[in-house]
């Protein structure tokens, strides 16, 4: 391993060095879609400024997205096993579990559908282009070359 080679337990986000904590992932996950949120408030920000840079990000936003049901999935998984040792804050343990598993299936059914509907959005960007300069288009087409 070198010097500037994390070990694959640990990486580096923002300047900070995080190890295999999830909830520091998910923190830094949410503050970035904030600032991104920022970001694209901003008509002249560099970067955000032609279709494709919507597609871009996107992109990125369907692939985070993707991720989520696989993360649900370790949350119920986390839950499965340890929920002997789960109780409720309020009722029965077993009727809250039930709820919270059926919940998680909604949350991943949900998940797949965002990810259906932002691959669609991509698709739709992917199409678009930056329109040429206005004074491009007043010039009109190239004019045809003169026969001798």
């Amino acid at each position: 391993m070198t010097e500037t080679q994390l070990p694959d337990d640990m990486a580096a986000y923002g300047g900070i060095l995080m190890d295999t904590r999830p909830w520091l992932y998910a923190d830094t996950a949410a503050d970035a879609l904030r600032r991104l949120s920022l970001c694209t408030d901003n008509t002249d920000m560099e970067g955000w400024a032609t279709p494709e840079d919507g597609y871009r990000v996107t992109g990125h936003l369907v692939t985070v997205t993707a991720r989520l049901p696989e993360l649900l999935g370790g949350i119920e998984y986390l839950i499965a096993a340890h929920d002997q040792d789960v109780e409720a804050a309020e009722g029965d343990t077993q009727t809250a579990l039930t709820a919270f598993y059926a919940e998680v299936r909604a949350a991943q059914a949900a998940a797949k559908e965002t990810i259906a509907a932002l691959g669609r959005v991509h698709a739709r960007l992917g199409t678009l282009k930056e329109a040429p300069p206005a004074d491009e288009l007043d010039r009109g087409a190239d004019p045809q070359p003169q026969s001798l």
